[in-house]
Order: C-alpha cells, then structure tokens, then sequence
C-alpha cells in the first residue's frame, strides 16, 4: 500500500489526543469561550467538534474495517455546534474521549494487515472512500483545527510556548 504510510499515520493518529489538550493548556474557561474572531468558533467549540466529529469517525472506520461496503452518512457539523450546546459540555471530559477514543482505535488498526487500509465504504455525500484516506482524513482534520487553536491563542495573548 505505498499511497499511505499506515504505521505514521496511525502513530499520528493515536497522539492526537495529547496534541490536542497540549492545544488548550492553561487556558481558562473564559478563554475556552472567546471569539477571537466575530463569526468564528470558539476554542470550546473546536474541542468538543473534534471530539464529536472523531465519535463519528471511528464509528465510520469501525464500519468500514468491519462490514462490505458500508453507507456512511455525513452530518452538518454546523448545526452540531449551533444547536448541542457546546459551551456547556465538559472540555476535560471531551478531551478524555477524544484522546481515549483515538488510542482505543488506534490499537486495534494496528492489528490490521496492510490491505485493510484499501477496504470501502460509500459516503453519501462524498462517495467511495477507502479505511486508508479516512485515516488520513482524520490526523490532518485534527492538524486543520489545531492551527485555529493557535490563531485563537494569539489573539488572545495566550501563547503556547
């Protein structure tokens, strides 16, 4: 499978959580809560968006893996932080799902033989997908959302470093 390097990707995959969570150290809740940017999500947004949005994820890849050609259905992630109240959902509790979700996955992608990664499933909105790209699909979705975090901090005067 040379489209991919699975052990790197899974390897990147499974840090995320602790990317993550380096990402919003040390900032408050009132922070968490800002818009830097009118228009924007919130840094509490973006956590709980990548926890939902990884919930589903690996719902989506456990299909994949598991099942033939699975349906796969996509959701509107704007209605997810609009109408789910994520202000006032946990940030430490969404920070450990999201990081216990990608090790617990991660553990049992890395039993998989290379060709696993070619297996499909048909989204509904963005048609034929292989285990392989979502993936990869889901370490750079996190990397994506990161660089707002950072833009968010600095805006804020809460450099990471």
């Amino acid at each position: 499978m040379s489209e991919f390097d699975i052990p790197k990707l899974i390897h990147e995959y499974e840090i995320g959580g602790e990317r993550l969570r380096n990402a919003v150290k040390g900032l408050t809740l009132d922070d968490m809560l800002q818009y830097a940017v009118p228009g924007t999500w919130s840094i509490q947004e973006i956590v709980i968006h990548m926890m939902d949005s990884d919930l589903i994820g690996t719902d989506r890849m456990k299909r994949v893996a598991a099942m033939e050609n699975p349906t796969l259905i996509g959701y509107d992630e704007s209605a997810f932080v609009h109408k789910l109240f994520p202000a006032d959902q946990s940030t430490e509790d969404a920070l450990t799902v999201f990081d216990l979700n990608r090790r617990l996955w991660a553990q049992v992608m890395k039993k998989f033989p290379p060709e696993a990664f070619n297996r499909i499933g048909q989204h509904n909105e963005r048609g034929q997908v292989t285990l392989g790209a979502m993936l990869t699909m889901y370490v750079k979705h996190l990397d994506h959302h990161l660089k707002f975090i950072v833009d968010k901090r600095e805006k804020l005067g809460k450099l990471m470093w």
